[in-house]
């Protein structure tokens, strides 16, 4: 049980990684999800603590089952049929109500290794004693925690002696009358005896400490009631290596190294972390400990580092190799604070209010600890680190500063600008005050992989200040908001492979903070991008930034504030794999977006817009492709639109995360908040079934061909108004104004809510593919901002005023109010500072005298769908928007 810190926080990182990809399937008549990989089931109720009916048949991969939280007071061997089919190995009943199982209960489960029954306070005693009744030899662990059991019965565990049983955990019990012949002649080598009413360790030893458990290796007592250990306490546990008081409020340093106690032991790690110890520490304490390996500490009022050189000045723990020392009362290191640990490599002085840091340095320069590998000094107080140096940790690989005040990175060079770490490969300087970074902070650090710099102060990036690391493999820097400006060559690291940018709020729209050509041209084998929470273009910059990335394998662009994709975006990204899109506004994008990506497998576009998903949203052959896709929080409308995928998410082998239950309808009114798979429409309910419809159709137009041409020229008249507005524009010059450049924005849009779908799906990417950059509200706007203060800011940093006529817009008060900035604006700049676009007519009893007067005064351009007419508008449009400030043409065409 040897642990290993360090390692530990590798394993839960990829444990986390892997939980993240990993992919469930129902199972169990929809009462369970399975794994095939990992070959286990877990079955619980979708909500509250239900009755379990039966227990379900599973598939025959199944090695793995736990039952949690459902009622099932009686369980009969013949109830566990399915079950037995298995060659089940792990089998777990929690907080199941259990109050009686038949004797002899998992007698057919002939491979169970381990058994868990626990959280059932009312099973009896004698019954559970009873159902392990010629249970199989094969079980290694059983677990009964938290069934209050009080142990009146001396012959419970009789059942098990025949078995290999060698891990026992009875914790959480109230261990009333729990004596060591309980568990006499189990071949015991972990006891868990944790968070129970467990008060007396003689109970375990027998007269004259004749040891019960010769075998015994691991003793857990966490918080217990134990209050002292008895003297020869290695008499009665001869074998131990690992004891673990955390939590037991013994009050006194542990007793182990008694005067009287002579016996050699192979205590290997000692976990005696919250147990009330307060003061000094003698090495007197650890003079019998000398295995010892691993040795926590933590949360103990001590007052001094323990002394580990006796008397001789020799290490009393020559071979401990990890020290936990977390939460003391310790102020002041001395730099011989860790004299007489030779061996140690993992030293953890976590969150302590140090005023001081050692140098580890002994007489000319001779390390106290040379095998150091890890250091973690997170949350210690240290305010400066300018002038201080690792010099006497040479083999060190691992260094944690988090939640510090220091300003400055320290210096990993000495004097000769050779590096006094050579070795270190991770290095965290995440919430600190650090805030400026130059080209000399990471000299002499040949061997850094990973750079967290995550929770500072950095106001901005300059060239090639990671270049010298060229071992770097991971950089993060995220939740810094006071990032402004990146230099072209900031991330100059040809190592590099991921990168975590998050959560800084950077707006890569503006140009002038960063250059979208050059910010990742010098870091060609980028693999893992991660931008979360920042504001990604959806214009031609975003080719731009992604298109030196020809080896990017993983893209995160969540809750980037995006309502649409660029259709190129990811024209270079050929090797995409993974995509998150999840948390924009995303409500639709052209149909060629996804077209090069025939390597993705995993799409997330849940929580946005989407309205509608069709064959057309994602190419067919790389929708089948996937693995996982996620639409889930999305309001679709449920019409005709989408019997296409609801058609497909019912056949396709792709793995629809969250279906069907968060794929719901938002219209129409009739399927608000149904599920979408409920949509009941065929194609043929949407197909004409008439034929006599074309015929009726066909001698209508004929008929009515005269009232066509009478009608023409009003028809037309809206076009032809756009024609002669596009030519007054190309003919007329205008005076450029000096402080044109200083514009944020070409154009502020105003419009509708109603209409958004409209100006995002249509007009938004028509324009901005001309270069334009645009100010949508929804998109630019700060989340919990003062709205009014925003949209003033916004008219102020726009060249133009984009404004969409409709008759929603004519019933908004809203609008409304922002048609008054807009006269305003007329007022002080002229026409040519606004542009008024009519997509839809707006009826007499809505036009009100403010709508009025612009229709009037203001030459307007008319939303036509399809064909020239269509192509004459956006030329209009976009020549207004991109057209000087300065007087109006002298003839305007109303």
């Amino acid at each position: 049980m040897k642990t290993n810190t360090f390692l530990s926080m590798v394993l839960v990182g990829f444990a986390v990684l892997k939980t993240a990809t990993m992919v469930y399937t129902s199972c169990g008549h929809n009462t369970c999800v399975c794994d095939d990989k990992g070959r286990f089931a877990r079955c619980k109720p979708e909500r509250g603590h239900t009755q379990l009916p039966y227990f379900p048949s599973l598939p025959s991969y199944i090695t793995n089952v736990t039952f949690l939280n459902f009622k099932r007071p009686n369980i009969l061997r013949d109830e566990l049929l399915n079950l037995t089919r298995l060659h089940l190995k792990v089998l777990q009943f929690q907080n199941m109500n259990i109050t009686f199982m038949e004797k002899g209960l998992f007698q057919s489960f002939r491979r169970l290794t381990s058994l868990e029954i626990s959280n059932n306070i009312e099973l009896p005693t004698y019954v559970l004693r009873d159902a392990f009744k010629n249970i199989s030899p094969t079980l290694q662990t059983l677990d009964v925690t938290s069934n209050n059991l009080h142990f009146s019965l001396p012959d419970l565990f009789k059942y098990l002696k025949p078995t290999n049983l060698s891990k026992l955990v009875l914790a959480s019990n109230p261990m009333k009358h729990f004596q060591g012949d309980v568990i006499k002649g189990l071949l015991l080598t972990t006891l868990d005896l944790s968070s129970s009413g467990f008060r007396n360790l003689t109970k375990l030893c027998l007269e004259n400490y004749i040891p019960l458990f010769s075998k015994l290796q691991n003793l857990l007592l966490r918080s217990t009631k134990i209050k002292n250990l008895p003297k020869n306490f290695f008499t009665c546990f001869p074998n131990l290596i690992v004891v673990d008081l955390t939590g037991t409020d013994i009050g006194l340093f542990p007793a182990f190294c008694h005067n009287s106690q002579h016996i050699s032991n192979h205590l290997n790690e000692l976990h005696i972390g919250n147990t009330g110890i307060r003061g000094n520490i003698s090495h007197k304490h650890f003079q019998c400990l000398t295995n010892l390996r691993y040795l926590e500490l933590d949360r103990n009022k001590i007052t001094n580092v323990p002394y580990f050189c006796n008397s001789n000045g020799y290490s009393t723990m020559p071979y401990l190799k990890e020290f936990h020392f977390q939460f003391t009362s310790i102020t002041t290191l001395q730099d011989n604070s860790f004299d007489c640990l030779p061996a140690l490599k993992i030293l953890d002085l976590k969150n302590n209010p140090f005023t001081n840091l050692p140098t580890f340095c002994g007489q000319n320069k001779t390390s106290f600890t040379p095998k150091l590998k890890s250091l973690f000094l997170q949350n210690t107080s240290i305010t400066s680190l300018r002038d201080h140096k690792f010099y006497c940790l040479p083999d060190l690989e691992n260094l944690d500063l988090r939640n510090n005040y220091f300003r400055h990175v320290p210096s990993f060079c000495n004097e000769a600008n050779k590096g006094v770490n050579p070795y270190l490969k991770y290095l965290t300087l995440a919430h600190t005050k650090i805030t400026y970074i130059s080209l000399n902070s990471f000299l002499c650090l040949p061997s850094l992989e990973t750079l967290d710099l995550s929770y500072t102060d950095i106001k901005s990036l300059e060239d090639n200040i990671f270049s010298s690391l060229r071992s770097l493999k991971e950089l993060k820097i995220g939740h810094v908001p006071s990032l402004k400006s990146i230099a072209k060559y900031a991330f100059n690291s040809s190592s590099l492979v991921t990168l975590k940018f998050y959560y800084n709020d950077f707006d890569f729209g503006n140009i002038s903070k960063y250059s979208p050509k050059y910010i990742f041209k010098s870091c060609p084998n980028l693999r893992t991008l991660d931008l979360r929470k920042n504001h990604f273009p959806t214009g031609p910059y975003s080719q731009e930034i992604l298109k030196p990335l020809t080896k990017l394998v993983e893209l995160s662009l969540a809750d980037n504030r995006m309502d649409t994709i660029y259709e190129d975006a990811f024209r270079s990204t050929r090797t995409l794999k993974r995509i998150s899109l999840s948390q924009n506004k995303l409500i639709g994008w052209k149909e060629n977006v996804f077209q090069n990506l025939s390597e993705l497998t995993h799409l997330d576009i849940g929580l946005n817009k989407i309205a509608i998903f069709n064959r057309t949203s994602v190419p067919t052959n790389i929708l089948n492709n996937l693995k996982t896709l996620n639409l889930a929080y999305n309001p679709f409308d449920c019409g005709c639109d989408m019997i296409w995928f609801k058609n497909w998410c019912l056949k396709t082998n792709v793995t629809l995360l969250l279906f069907p239950g968060m794929y719901t309808c938002q219209t129409p009114a009739s399927m608000l908040r149904q599920l979408m798979i409920s949509l009941n429409l065929t194609e043929e309910d949407c197909t004409p079934k008439n034929p006599w419809i074309v015929v009726i159709a066909a001698a209508s137009s004929i008929s009515l061909l005269i009232v066509f041409m009478t009608i023409f020229i009003s028809v037309q008249l809206p076009t032809i108004k756009n024609y002669i507005y596009y030519f007054r524009l190309k003919k007329k010059g205008y005076v450029k104004l000096i402080n044109e450049q200083d514009f944020r924005y070409d154009a502020y849009v105003v419009y509708c809510e109603e209409d958004e779908k409209w100006v995002i799906r249509t007009l938004v990417p028509n324009l901005e593919s001309e270069g334009l950059l645009l100010c949508i509200p929804d998109r630019e706007f700060d989340v919990g901002a003062d709205r009014c203060g925003e949209i003033e800011s916004a008219f102020k940093e726009s060249k133009k005023i984009l404004v969409i006529l409709s008759n929603n817009f004519a019933k908004n008060e809203w609008c409304l109010w922002q048609e008054n900035l807009v006269e305003e604006r007329l007022r002080q700049w002229g026409n040519s500072a606004v542009v008024f676009v009519l997509y839809k007519n707006i009826s007499s009893k809505n036009m009100i005298s403010s709508l009025h007067r612009t229709m009037k005064n203001q030459p307007i351009v008319t939303w036509h769908e399809g064909g020239s007419r269509e192509k004459m508008f956006w030329k209009v449009v976009i020549l207004a928007v991109k057209s000087p400030l300065g007087e109006p043409p002298v003839s305007v065409i109303h």
